[in-house]
């Protein structure tokens, strides 16, 4: 990275702060001065609290936007407060009344001992544009962790599944996992019988040694899904009525949290540590209610969020495809994509409403091509 010691790094708090962070970070900025109009100071806190480490100077400073007459006179404060120094204008965020502004008020540092440049992050085309002493134009580089994504929108973990204890247990079952996946469509007739079974185990109903009883003898395809549990200790079966899980954990699997686990195993394959989760809890800075992230990965500062679904697709999807668009906004802008994952079938008016909202899908025999559809985003 490029380091800028003696100079001040001036960016504007906006809603997208990611687009601020990433040439911070990728310059090794030591002093950043954070402009927030009276609409973006929360969003200024983010951003602040995203470029907190030690050593590093950050000061967060008043802009009146309320009429030109006002950011004229911000920009000149500014200025003021800025002769002789070398200056660095972020001219990512703000509205353009506000850059021009600021950058017309700057210039006056050139006819002194100070310097000024103005750079603009295109998160799109993933690159850095310069003007100034120096025109040009140089690659953005992935500088942005799935923390730094969280903490810079104004979001933090609450809970997700320990990285090095999730990896340990999925590995443990990993054939049966990478069979439920890549062959979804085979075993799809049977999920929804698994997940009826699980569910109620997986949600303490049973009062007995978490034993189900069942109405009829599971045969054919079940049967053998049933057996590859065994075999893997998830739980007993005695080949008739009574299927005892091992634990909650272990219905919860086959309740669903088996594609999780089969995105998590794909997932390690080919992103970075540090980078992607699974099973994230994340709550507001402000509070409120926690929401669910079942993966989420970033990758040259661009995020993905993924939904898994085992059960069959009903007039809830609408509501699921809601949420998924609303968090694909909140934490990754407009360059963020989201996957609508389904062990189940889903029918023509679910790809259709999908499609209205922007969301991808693998469903059935699809989700086999789960790496292939991540590596292409990847590269995109």
């Amino acid at each position: 990275m490029n380091s800028y010691p003696h100079v001040v790094h001036v960016c504007i708090a906006t809603g997208q702060n990611a687009a601020n962070l990433i040439p911070l970070k990728q310059l090794d900025a030591q002093e950043i001065w954070i402009l927030q109009t009276p609409n973006m100071k929360a969003n200024a806190a983010h951003l602040q609290t995203a470029l907190r480490r030690e050593g590093r100077l950050i000061e967060r400073v008043d802009f009146d936007d309320s009429s030109p007459e006002a950011i004229i006179r911000s920009s000149q404060d500014v200025t003021l407060r800025l002769d002789g120094r070398q200056v660095i204008l972020h001219a990512t965020g703000g509205t353009k009344l506000m850059v021009l502004a600021l950058s017309e008020e700057l210039r006056l540092l050139g006819t002194g001992v100070g310097s000024l440049d103005v750079l603009y992050a295109e998160t799109r085309r993933q690159q850095i544009d310069w003007l100034g002493r120096q025109p040009r134009t140089e690659p953005m580089a992935d500088v942005l962790d799935l923390q730094d994504m969280l903490l810079v929108q104004g979001y933090r973990i609450e809970g997700e599944s320990r990285h090095a204890d999730a990896q340990a247990r999925a590995q443990t079952r990993a054939d049966i996992t990478r069979d439920l996946g890549d062959n979804a469509a085979k075993h799809a007739k049977y999920l929804g019988a698994l997940n009826a079974i699980a569910e109620g185990a997986a949600k303490g109903q049973y009062e007995r040694d978490l034993t189900s009883i069942m109405k009829h003898a599971p045969r054919g395809g079940l049967a053998d899904l049933l057996e590859q549990a065994q075999a893997k200790g998830l739980l007993r079966w005695d080949g008739e009525l009574a299927i005892t899980f091992a634990d909650k954990q272990a219905a919860k699997y086959l309740c669903g949290g088996w594609l999780e686990e089969f995105v998590l195993l794909k997932l390690t394959g080919i992103a970075r540590p540090g980078y992607f989760s699974i099973n994230l809890q994340i709550v507001s800075a402000t509070g409120g209610v926690p929401n669910e992230i079942d993966a989420m990965l970033v990758h040259r500062n661009r995020v993905l969020l993924i939904e898994c679904k085992t059960r069959r697709q009903d007039e809830k999807v609408q509501d699921a495809f809601y949420k998924l668009a609303q968090l694909r906004e909140r934490l990754g802008g407009s360059v963020a994509a989201s996957l609508y994952l389904s062990a189940r079938p889903v029918d023509v008016e679910v790809l259709k409403r999908a499609k209205e909202y922007g969301i991808d899908v693998l469903a059935a025999d699809k989700v086999t091509g789960l790496v292939a559809w991540i590596r292409n985003w990847q590269e995109v």
